[in-house]
């Protein structure tokens, strides 16, 4: 399979990302831990992440981007990947 493409008419649209993205590695760092149950594993985590953005409304940044507005607090990201931890370990996606 060929891997997925970001050039558009020779511009590259791969440095656009989901701001969200770094705060929650940032709270998944911090929080997991705090939860002695948690079990490290890739998928757990990955489904942690996905849950947690789709929880938030993407803020989408380029390089050279100018953030006018902080959209969420650290609680806000605390709380979403806090609870998105406590429904992947109810509800666990492997054995």
């Amino acid at each position: 399979m060929k891997e997925l493409d970001y050039d558009v008419f020779g511009i590259s649209v791969d440095g656009i990302r989901n701001k969200n993205e770094l705060q929650v590695i940032k709270f998944l760092r911090e929080l997991i831990p705090q939860f002695p149950e948690f079990d490290y594993c890739s998928i757990c985590i990955q489904d942690v992440y996905a849950l947690s953005l789709n929880q938030l409304t993407p803020r989408y940044i380029q390089t050279g981007t100018i953030v006018l507005r902080k959209e969420y607090s650290d609680d806000d990201y605390r709380d979403v990947v806090e609870s998105a931890i406590e429904q992947v370990l109810k509800n666990k996606n492997h054995p």
